[in-house]
């Protein structure tokens, strides 16, 4: 269980990049050329990216906010339980009961997150789960967590 006092500090840098949004409203972002699974990935993308304000100076946290922002993902976690965007993943040095209920493919796309992160698991490369059963948009999804997580090499 997070301490109050982190969750305030989350909620004052969300309150902060949301006044930087509005500063900066007429300027065009690089997040709305990203490709999203639908409009509801792309708002929680933009809003978790709040709450996680590391993600505006870190890539890496910036990709892992991507993946959590997908529907299918954000359903099952609570973000201000996390002090990162993937410890939501593990519980007790085993796979969470929230992972668990994802789906597969998207199981592998959090997994191949996680993995990014330098989180290791007891499993096959998630990479090679993920090459071997995702779809054309999974592929999407990982190719512009990939881009995200790379950005600063672009």
């Amino acid at each position: 269980m997070r301490k109050t006092y982190d969750k305030e500090t989350n909620i004052n840098e969300m309150f902060d990049y949301l006044e930087d949004q509005i500063k900066n409203s007429g300027q065009g972002a690089i997040e709305n050329t990203y490709y999203y699974q639908s409009h509801e990935h792309k708002e929680m993308f933009l809003s978790i990216r709040g709450y996680f304000a590391e993600s505006q100076k870190n890539p890496e946290v910036d990709a892992a906010c991507y993946i959590i922002a997908m529907p299918d993902i954000y359903r099952h976690i609570n973000i201000f339980e996390l002090v990162s965007p993937m410890d939501w993943i593990r519980e007790n040095e085993r796979l969470s009961a929230p992972f668990k209920e994802l789906k597969p493919h998207i199981q592998y796309l959090a997994l191949a997150a996680a993995e990014a992160n330098g989180i290791k698991f007891s499993t096959q490369p998630a990479l090679s789960l993920g090459l071997a059963h995702w779809n054309l948009e999974q592929l999407k999804i990982f190719w512009q967590f990939t881009a995200i997580r790379r950005k600063n090499a672009m």
